[in-house]
């Protein structure tokens, strides 16, 4: 008995390894994205990691969470080195080497344009020689035509920067008039910054329903998370963690 003792373990440990499932890297932006996630204290917080929390424990999937600018999130998407893109609707994505596979929606994401002044905007032509502020690496579909491409170009002027938090700490000191920014980012700012409150939207760039951006190899996560996804819709867990934030998943 002692001679098969040793083969024996080994057999079980090979027989048991692959119950234990390897976690799926997602993209979190760095420098935080509140409310969608940020980090504290070495633990990341936010909509997104609330969400696929109750994904780990209804599914026992895990994932781990990877700290990136848009800008490079976006090429190691393409690379094959981050599994999952939360909160994004495929157009925001068309011009992708690697599109990838969505999940079925689970919110919308409502992208405006804030600004220092009351005054409303009918036409985006109306910002024309005007700067507007940007978080680089974001794509506004239906708005890349009205951006300078060149020195010579007479159309909006934008100013890249690495966050939202940093675009309304310089719309608040007047560096320039404008942002583009999304309407959640903006109300939970707003709601922890008193003097935020003063800001006005003054146009509205989208409205679009968003799921998960997967790699083009992982059909059978989708199928798991579109399964989960569609529960915790129906039991309202999903409009719970939105709560949790003093904010609506949907946004019309």
């Amino acid at each position: 008995m002692k001679l098969t003792l040793k083969p024996l373990l080994l057999l079980c440990s090979l027989v048991s390894f692959p119950v234990f499932a390897s976690c799926y890297s997602v993209m979190v932006y760095h420098g935080a994205n509140p409310p969608y996630s940020y980090e504290q204290q070495g633990v990341y917080k936010g909509i997104f990691p609330d969400i696929f929390n109750e994904i780990s424990k209804r599914t026992g999937l895990c994932f781990t969470y990877v700290s990136v600018s848009v800008a490079r999130g976006k090429k190691l998407f393409e690379q094959g080195l981050i599994d999952i893109e939360p909160g994004m609707p495929p157009s925001w994505r068309a011009d992708s080497v690697s599109p990838g596979l969505y999940t079925i929606d689970f919110a919308f994401s409502r992208e405006i344009i804030l600004s220092n002044q009351a005054k409303q905007l009918d036409s985006v032509r109306q910002l024309y020689g005007r700067v507007v502020g940007r978080v680089r690496g974001y794509i506004y579909q239906g708005l890349e035509a009205h951006f300078n491409q060149s020195p010579n170009d007479d159309k909006i002027i934008v100013y890249d920067n690495t966050s939202e938090r940093e675009l309304l700490a310089q719309l608040y000191h007047q560096r320039f008039e404008y942002i583009l920014i999304g309407n959640t980012t903006s109300n939970y700012y707003r709601l922890l910054n008193p003097e935020y409150k003063k800001f006005h939207e003054v146009y509205e760039v989208s409205n679009l329903p968003v799921g998960m951006r997967l790699q083009a190899s992982f059909a059978k996560l989708k199928v798991q998370l579109d399964e989960v996804l569609t529960t915790m819709i129906a039991d309202g867990s999903i409009e719970r963690i939105y709560a949790n934030y003093d904010l609506p998943p949907t946004e019309n």
